[in-house]
């Protein structure tokens, strides 16, 4: 056994090696490693103790000897798993290091330099050093403001006056007032070697270990006066552009037929454009918010407003229908805006307001309609239809409640609903091969040659019973439009146009029956 033992000084001295790596260590991580210290300065002091009990009790007892080897042996171990640790830390430390100085170099963050604790020039970018017209050699290990000072003149420091005795006082304060963990933005301009003008946009922050001040680090990014320069050339031109913008607007504005408002939510105002101003008859352009709403008519503004408190980012358009009082009497509004929630600085509206007249609508039943041919077309367009030999369908339509909506609610109503239907009918079910007629006053004709639209219409009526039905709110008007239909198809339940208009209109009779179950009744089903 005691050829394996060492003298306790080879303890002492590998013990001491480890308080020394595990110190290291401590300073790499920035953090004091209590329990390794504490651990590390026991093993030192038992080892020193051990010298003088070595040869007197220690080799003469044979399990003291086997104990004392064991823990030698430990002892190597932690020494070479605390030197392991430390080169670790140090290789990860060296790599964060390159990996940053990298980094500062490839991005607009160009300046950097580091000084110890006192102000040594430990690292500096090879852009400042270019300010300084000097190599790196020629400042690392020299006082940072001595370099300076023979070099440059400083000009500013954040916006303010200065010169190089006051950037040398402010450094100086510096050391004595920093805290761990602070962090300062700093702005110095000065002029080079060469006299030109330069700013620096510094992120400054003190270096600590282990609690102790040991340096700062700065560093941002170097503006030149050429940059200075296209940096004000591109503000210049964004204010031209932004301005043209401006005018544009305006003059959109002036000249748009629509009537055009945004509502600014912070302020409580609505503005208008002149067609709202002639349109409504408003006293100015410019409102309160109360003031304008004051004009709808009471069982329509609860209804508006809910409409528009539930706008969202999701969901911010909206459309509504009211009621606007116009000297003495009230008319119908069509009202579509957006909330322009991309806005952070205001809460804005901004939207069309379209008056719906009365008289408008009793003339003509509303713009769409004036463009509705009457039955005498249909017929020619039936036997157009024919000769080019392909199936097609014919629907005729009556919209059976609409006196019963213009008792109730008024005729302005009714052609406000029945307008809105037939602008659906046309989305839904014409082509450019089909069209729409009006029979009478409550029934439409219209073509189907689309097979894919024939089949969406006979799916809808067998599914649903009420699939032509169409609910529609004006305010706080809520009606429902009840639409029957009947439908006959070329040369399955026809030969000719005029029998296949007298099937269509046989199914429609058919639909409307007490006795028939359903609202859409196909000519193939009881002929």
């Amino acid at each position: 056994m005691i050829a394996y033992t060492q003298h306790p000084i080879f303890g002492v001295i590998t013990a001491v090696f480890i308080v020394v790596l595990v110190i290291t260590e401590s300073i790499l991580r920035e953090k004091v490693l209590r329990n390794r210290l504490t651990f590390s300065f026991i093993n030192v002091a038992f080892f020193v103790t051990l010298i003088f009990f070595y040869e007197d009790q220690i080799l003469t007892n044979e399990d003291l000897l086997l104990y004392y080897v064991v823990y030698i042996y430990f002892n190597y171990a932690i020494f070479l798993l605390a030197l392991y640790q430390t080169f670790r830390n140090a290789i990860i430390n060296g790599s964060y290091y390159q990996l940053f100085i990298k980094g500062v170099k490839n991005t607009k963050w160009n300046v950097y330099y580091v000084v110890d604790q006192k102000e040594r020039i430990k690292d500096i970018s090879f852009s400042l050093l270019r300010e300084l017209n000097l190599s790196k050699d020629e400042v690392v290990g020299k006082k940072f403001l001595s370099v300076f000072n023979s070099k440059v003149r400083f000009t500013k420091m954040n916006g303010e006056a200065a010169h190089n005795r006051t950037i040398e006082k402010y450094f100086n304060d510096y050391r004595k007032t920093v805290k761990p963990n602070d962090s300062e933005i700093m702005e110095l301009e000065l002029q080079n070697f060469n006299g030109e003008p330069v700013m620096l946009h510094l992120n400054m922050q003190p270096l600590y270990v282990l609690g102790r001040y040991r340096g700062r680090m700065a560093v941002g990014e170097k503006r030149t006066d050429e940059e200075l320069l296209q940096v004000e050339k591109t503000l210049k031109a964004t204010d031209k552009e932004l301005e043209s913008i401006r005018h544009k607007f305006i003059a959109t504005l002036e000249l748009s037929d629509e009537g055009l408002f945004y509502i600014d939510l912070d302020e409580k105002t609505v503005w208008m454009n002149d067609t709202i101003i002639d349109q409504l008859n408003v006293p100015s352009h410019t409102l309160k918010v109360t003031d304008f709403r004051d004009m709808i008519h009471p069982q329509d503004l609860q209804k508006y407003l809910d409409t528009i408190s539930n706008l969202t980012p999701s969901k911010p358009t909206y459309a509504a229908s009211y009621r606007f009082k116009l000297d003495d009497t009230y008319i119908w509004i069509k009202e579509k805006g957006k909330r322009l929630f991309e806005d952070r600085e205001s809460s804005v509206i901004m939207g069309t307001i379209t008056p719906v007249h009365a008289q408008y609508f009793r003339k003509s039943n509303i713009a769409v309609l004036d463009q509705i041919k009457d039955e005498n077309y249909l017929l020619p367009d039936l036997k157009q239809l024919i000769k080019n030999g392909r199936p097609f369908q014919l629907a005729i339509i009556n919209l059976k409640n609409v006196p019963k909506i213009n008792s109730e609610h008024g005729r302005d109503v009714g052609n406000m609903l029945m307008a809105q239907y037939i602008t659906r009918l046309k989305q839904s079910f014409i082509t450019e091969s089909s069209d729409i007629y009006r029979l009478s006053g409550l029934e439409f004709a219209f073509t189907i040659t689309d097979p894919r639209k024939m089949a969406s219409l006979h799916n809808g009526v067998r599914s649903q019973e009420n699939y032509l039905n169409m609910t529609m709110e004006y305010g706080s008007i809520t009606a429902e439009l009840e639409v029957f239909i009947g439908v006959a198809q070329m040369y399955d339940d026809a030969v000719n146009a005029q029998d296949l208009y007298q099937n269509a209109a046989l199914a429609l009779k058919t639909a409307q029956l007490p006795q028939y179950k359903g609202q859409g009744c196909f000519f193939k089903d009881i002929k």
